[in-house]
This record gives C-alpha cells, sequence and structure tokens, in this order.
C-alpha cells in the first residue's frame, strides 16, 4: 500500500474513494478537520490502470483530469488538503500524443481556482516528482512534508538522472552532497524556504493514532490560519534566504523584460 493511501484514510479516518465516475487512482474523503471540513485528495497506484506508465501512482492523463474533477467538487467551505505522493509523470509515447501537458495542466488549473474559494493545504508524505508535484501538490498556498527519509523532492529521480548522467548512483548521491538543488531529502528542500512545516512522526509508514492527531491539528490549524488567504506558491520564494537569490533575481528581470 503506497503512503499516500495510508495517510488519506488516517488523516480522514476512513476509506478514501474515487468519484463515481473518476479513475481508481484519484481517491478523496471529506472529513472534519477543527472546526471546519476538508476534502482530501490523493494520487494512488492503480494496477490496473489502462495506461501501464500510469500503475504505481503516477500522474497519468486519468489522474490529471481525475484530479480536477475531484478539486473542483471539494463542498463549498471546505478545506483543501492534497495528500503527495507521487513518484513522476506517466512518461510514454502514447501519454504524450494524447496531450497529457493538457490534463496535468487542468489539474494545476482547479488547485489555482481552488486557492480563490478557500484554504489549499498539501501535505508530501512521500515522493513528490517532476511534473507530477507541480500539477498535485506544488500549487498549494501551505506545503508540509512529513521529516522523513522516505520523503522525496526533486525535478528528478535519482535512478534517472543516473541514467541520464550516465552517472552512478554514488555518483549522484555524492553530488547532491555538494550541490544543495541536486538533492532530493526533505531537509534540503526545508533550507530553500519552500516548507510551512517539517512534521516528525514516530512511522510514516504505518502512523499510530499520536502521528495522526498530531498532523491532523498543524493541518487544522493552517486551515484556520487568515494569514494564508491569497497566498500563491511564488510568494514562497522570499521566504528562501540566501539559498534563493539567484532565483528571485530571475523573477525580477523576467517581469520586467518579457
Amino acid at each position: 500500500m503506497s503512503r499516500g493511501r495510508v495517510w488519506i484514510d488516517a488523516l480522514a479516518g476512513t476509506r478514501a474513494m474515487p468519484l463515481p465516475d473518476g479513475p481508481a487512482s484519484v481517491v478523496l474523503a471529506d472529513a472534519p478537520l477543527g472546526a471546519g471540513t476538508a476534502r482530501y485528495v490523493a494520487v494512488v497506484p492503480n494496477p490496473a490502470s489502462r495506461a501501464h506508465r500510469a500503475r504505481n501512482g503516477e500522474m497519468g492523463i486519468d489522474e490529471g483530469y481525475g484530479l480536477a474533477a475531484a478539486i473542483d467538487t471539494t463542498p463549498p467551505g471546505s478545506a483543501l488538503v492534497a495528500i503527495v505522493d507521487v513518484p513522476g509523470q506517466a512518461f510514454g509515447a502514447r501519454e504524450e500524443a494524447d496531450a497529457l501537458q493538457r490534463s496535468l495542466a487542468a489539474a494545476v488549473s482547479a488547485y489555482v481556482a481552488a486557492r480563490e474559494r478557500g484554504p489549499v493545504l498539501a501535505l508530501v508524505v512521500g515522493r513528490a516528482i517532476s511534473g507530477a508535484f507541480l500539477a498535485h501538490g506544488l500549487q498549494a498556498s501551505w506545503l508540509g512534508a512529513l521529516r522523513d527519509p522516505g520523503v522525496e523532492v526533486h525535478v528528478m529521480s535519482a535512478p534517472s538522472v543516473a541514467r541520464v548522467t550516465r552517472s552512478s548512483a554514488e555518483e549522484v548521491a555524492r553530488i547532491a552532497r555538494i550541490v544543495p538543488a541536486t538533492a532530493r531529502d526533505v531537509e534540503t528542500f526545508a533550507s530553500f524556504g519552500a516548507l510551512d512545516a517539517l512534521l516528525d512522526v514516530t512511522d510514516a509508514d504505518a502512523p499510530g493514532d499520536a502521528d495522526v492527531a498530531r498532523v491532523r491539528d498543524v493541518l487544522a490549524r493552517a486551515a484556520a490560519d487568515p494569514s494564508l488567504a491569497g497566498r500563491r506558491p511564488v510568494d514562497r520564494l522570499a521566504r528562501g534566504g540566501g539559498t534563493r537569490t539567484l532565483s528571485r533575481a530571475v523573477r525580477v528581470r523576467l517581469e520586467r523584460d518579457w
């Protein structure tokens, strides 16, 4: 069972299910959160998927459109909580030919619209890789993650980097220790100012009641925080200190010259 499935069921306190006409890989649950309610959404593995490149939790065409539908039907007044454990987008000739990018863009658009309606939170419990993370999680106003070695955040998985650069896994790991931007561990990601919370749990794979209650309490306080209203992902650039200096300078020049 994937971490995404474990955590969405645990936090919602019930079995998350797909929409009646949605893909089995996009599950949701509506549940109380603090003094209000929340819709939890997650992408989970579907071994029976018609797309063989999207059977292990990847963001494929069905997942992008399915996620957009799950977000768009969030009950009014509910917070939206994305549980993130995605190993990447579904790379494949068929996916590219059938406009995978439009599907992922639909999910992004749904998240952007949801931010205008109410709190949008994301919790990274496992992998958050590449375009899958862009489409599911990174658009949230509040972003948290578990402090655990199994949490991996990057534009490309380590095995993929090794193949592309024709390097060994050991060499990829060595470079990550020298150049923080190439690292995948969540603490390095947090050092860029990207996270609102880094949460300690006893067991990220099988959380107990105390872990679930602690994480749920953090989510409830975030959902009730009025300062999150209107916060965009780009606003996280200001929190990175010296690690984001070049990113901010590039954005200033783009906005000035484009």
